[in-house]
């Protein structure tokens, strides 16, 4: 299986002791928040979703957001987007393979 990469980007938080940052994700129409299905994304600010785990699992419309976190385990606020469509799933494989000879 060979998926596209599809890559989350998002400028880094303004504070100084952020010790990483943790994505949120809810199909839509459901909000996402602080108790949806989330992932610990560690220091960086770009990252390709299928690398996560569970994420090649998922195909459809999204609402995601974005926290930053401290060392004490405090969270920002939440920078959110919503209706993002995510196509990570590879399609199913053709049939058996036949060969016939004459």
């Amino acid at each position: 299986m060979k998926v596209k990469t599809v890559t989350l980007s998002f400028p880094p938080s303004g504070s100084p002791d952020v010790s990483g940052y943790r994505l949120y994700m809810e199909e839509a129409p459901n909000a996402v928040g602080y108790d949806s299905p989330s992932w610990d994304l560690g220091n960086v600010t770009s990252i390709d979703l299928s690398t996560l785990d569970g994420m090649t699992t998922r195909d459809g419309i999204y609402n995601i957001g974005i926290t930053a976190k401290d060392s004490a385990g405090n969270e920002s606020s939440m920078s959110k987007m919503e209706g993002v469509t995510f196509d990570l799933v590879a399609p199913d494989p053709p049939g058996q393979i036949v060969i016939e000879r004459s």
